[in-house]
């Protein structure tokens, strides 16, 4: 992606909106693509753009469903656009401090952990009574047959000849599906509507009360299960503790320590077969951790 182009774009949709130039412009690269700030007296808007064909049209759908059900700020979507041969969305600018930079002190420790542990259980509290998401309007029963369904195509990349995965890794995930039943079976079968992306780099706080002031940046929302989100909350930040307190209000079906790390590689596989992307050291620091609890 050009990034002197994508600023040029998102400047030209700013002067559409507001009828004049930003006095503020700047462009930070994401894992998906990038995002460009935008802001004058007029107003202050966020232009996003995704290197993954559809990933913006998912995001959208994403933050209209959270809106609907979290008791805290989502961006609204002011409108999609297309320039140029980029698509993009044009997001609203909310206000807070990436919870990555949370104070060290307790305080703030404890205000924001119980702020954003409620919007989390408040979220999987949403559930279908169809069961599990697979498509739009399509559900199964079975959680292992819904991640079947989800994951099958991952799985067919990462075992092709094609993907970057060394031999030791497609044996390591080979091993993952054959095991899956083991791991996903003795789970609850109650699905919960996710984030799927929500590690604390993707939630804002407020810096006077340090309560969640939004959630940001969903990947794929839907009726899921709560575990696929909960192994994120490791990502950023893992002294604060929030899997073990959200256990404590809602424990957690026997198992998880391994699923934990089961979750995590399907993940990561989902993420390489979108966008390319492949840490070779990563992935079996992560399989090690696996088998530490799964043999």
């Amino acid at each position: 992606m050009n990034r002197p182009q994508l600023k040029k774009i998102a400047e030209l949709a700013y002067r559409t909106m507001f009828r004049q130039a930003p006095d503020l412009c700047e462009i930070q690269e994401t894992f998906y693509g990038w995002v460009v700030f935008l802001a004058s007296n007029k107003g202050r808007v966020v232009v996003k753009f995704s290197r993954e064909i559809g990933r913006l049209a998912k995001e959208v759908e994403g933050l209209e469903r959270l809106a609907k059900v979290l008791p805290c700020k989502v961006p609204e979507v002011l409108f999609f656009g297309r320039e140029d041969g980029y698509s993009y969305i044009v997001l609203e600018w909310v206000e807070g401090v990436s919870a990555h930079q949370l104070p060290t002190d307790d305080k703030a420790i404890a205000a924001f952990r119980e702020s954003y542990l409620n919007i989390l259980l408040s979220l999987h509290e949403q559930q279908a009574p169809q069961g599990f998401e697979v498509g739009s309007g399509e559900y199964v029963p079975s959680f292992l047959d819904a991640f079947e369904q989800w994951m099958e195509p991952v799985c067919r990349y990462v075992l092709s000849s094609g993907s970057p995965f060394s031999k030791e890794l497609k044996a390591s995930f080979t091993s993952l599906w054959e095991h899956k039943s083991e791991l996903l079976n003795p789970m609850s079968q109650h699905s919960s509507l996710i984030h799927d992306d929500c590690h604390l780099g993707n939630v804002l706080f407020d810096p006077k009360t340090y309560q969640v002031s939004a959630v940001l940046d969903p990947c794929d929302v839907g009726f899921k299960h709560r575990e696929m989100d909960l192994f994120h909350l490791y990502d950023v930040r893992p002294e604060l503790e929030l899997v073990e307190h959200y256990c404590q209000q809602h424990p957690l079906d026997d198992g998880f320590e391994a699923r934990r790390w089961f979750f995590s590689l399907w993940d990561d596989a989902k993420h390489s077969r979108n966008m390319g992307w492949y840490d070779e050291a990563w992935l079996q620091d992560k399989v090690d951790k696996y088998q530490r609890f799964f043999s």
